[in-house]
């Protein structure tokens, strides 16, 4: 039998791992010029954040510290509105009758004020406080309460006359009975010195037999009564003298209590008008507040309030103005193990992910602050560190999309670059130092 034609080529084969010889040189060959490329070849890295477009300024929240009733709404939601502008009013009868009533109160005590340190400082109290009253005219309460202190002012002067008179004519009617008193003392004085120098010329004549004893004796005792006289007289003097003095202390007394009591009443009205104005001052805020003004130029949205006489809690939110001429950034949350290399001015790319791939703009922005700490997200736990992206002013006035704050977006930071053998071995080798460290 012939041999088959395909015997020869069986030597080509004698050595059966020729194939696999080759295959692992071609391996090692890929894995060398793989291990090469990787240590050479160095491979861009970079953060990504998520986050949404802000303003610089952020929104302003329209809040109301007290509450109330909605009189009326002048804004929809949407709508521009200029700084100061008015957006509620609510219902201002509660607050406009407190006001009035601390208002009262307020004038009532500062006329009363004005009376008593009229009383106190002048001579002439009445006049003081007409002046005090003048160019009040106007103020119809004050006016009135100063009226009423007038009057108040007039019958306590007339009091004070009448008791103060009905003293001082006792001492003017005391002071005539001590000059009669003196008169007849003086009277007394004259006639016991007669009644002595008669005296004396009856002992005389005594001594010559031309008078009796019963002479001199009557003469003895009418000198005896006038000295009683006189007596009784300096004691009228002197009991006239301590009446006077009594009366001079009573007026005294009668001054000083009423000096007395306007002080207290001063200083109580001082201190209850220290707590009165602030009161009034009060009042006039809420009142104030009773008109909700807009705190800056904006855009109203999130308006939360729709219906006219319905209530509105203290520190409700009823809308948010977003502002006008603020500058558009983006505020992004970058993860924990992505804060390394990041610092503020790196550049950045900003995709808007809002927006169909065919009409989004390619952004540039540069990082213009990133938080000190990082912080959590009260829903999700989650923490990341706040950055704020600036956005250059030329990108957004090429951009064919009007950006508006909330708009969301991806912002990519470059973090520079590693090779490729760095990239796959650094995670391994973390987990096995981790490894060799667990106990």
């Amino acid at each position: 039998m012939s041999q088959p034609a395909s015997f020869p080529k069986l030597a080509e084969y004698r050595n059966p791992m020729r194939p696999a010889i080759w295959g692992c040189v071609i391996v090692a060959v890929f894995l060398l010029v793989l291990l090469v490329w990787g240590n050479s070849a160095r491979l861009a890295s970079s953060a990504l954040a998520e986050g949404s477009l802000q303003v610089m300024a952020q929104r302003q929240s329209v809040q109301h510290p007290h509450g109330g009733v909605i009189s009326q709404i002048h804004v929809i939601e949407g709508q521009t509105v200029a700084r100061g502008e008015l957006l509620i009013e609510l219902d201002e009868t509660e607050a406009r009758a407190s006001r009035n009533i601390a208002e009262s109160e307020v004038i009532a005590l500062q006329a009363l004020q004005a009376r008593l340190e009229c009383e106190r400082d002048q001579s002439d109290p009445l006049s003081c406080l007409q002046a005090f009253a003048e160019g009040k005219e106007d103020h119809p309460e004050m006016a009135a309460a100063l009226a009423n202190e007038t009057a108040l002012l007039q019958t306590r002067a007339r009091k004070f006359r009448t008791e103060t008179g009905m003293l001082t004519s006792r001492v003017s009617q005391l002071r005539e009975q001590i000059s009669g008193l003196n008169a007849q003392s003086q009277g007394l004085a004259r006639q016991r010195k007669l009644l002595e120098e008669e005296l004396e010329t009856a002992h005389k004549l005594l001594d010559s037999g031309l008078t009796s004893r019963n002479r001199t004796r009557e003469l003895e005792r009418a000198i005896a009564g006038v000295i009683g006289d006189e007596g009784s007289r300096s004691a009228e003097i002197a009991s006239a003298m301590q009446e006077i003095s009594e009366a001079e202390l009573a007026v005294a007394r009668l001054e000083d209590e009423r000096i007395n009591e306007i002080t207290d009443q001063l200083r109580n009205t001082r201190s209850a008008l220290a707590e009165a104005q602030p009161r009034l001052d009060a009042a006039i805020l809420v009142e104030k507040r009773g008109k909700i003004l807009a705190p800056v130029s904006g855009q109203i949205v999130g308006l939360s309030v729709f219906t006219e006489g319905g209530v509105i809690q203290a520190g409700q939110q009823l809308m948010d103005i977003v502002p006008d001429d603020n500058p558009i950034i983006v505020e992004a949350r970058l993860p924990l193990s992505d804060i390394n290399g990041i610092a503020v001015g790196d550049r950045t790319d900003i995709r808007l992910t809002g927006i169909p791939r065919k009409d989004r703009p390619e952004l540039m922005g540069e990082i213009i602050s990133i938080s000190a700490d990082k912080m959590t997200d009260s829903q999700s736990g989650l923490s990341y560190f706040s950055v704020r992206i600036g956005l250059d002013a030329d990108e957004i006035g090429r951009s064919q999309v009007p950006l508006r704050p909330g708009m969301p977006a991806e912002v990519v930071i470059p973090k520079g670059s590693r090779t490729m053998v760095s990239y796959l071995l650094g995670p391994l080798l973390d987990e096995i130092t981790h490894a060799f460290r667990e106990e």
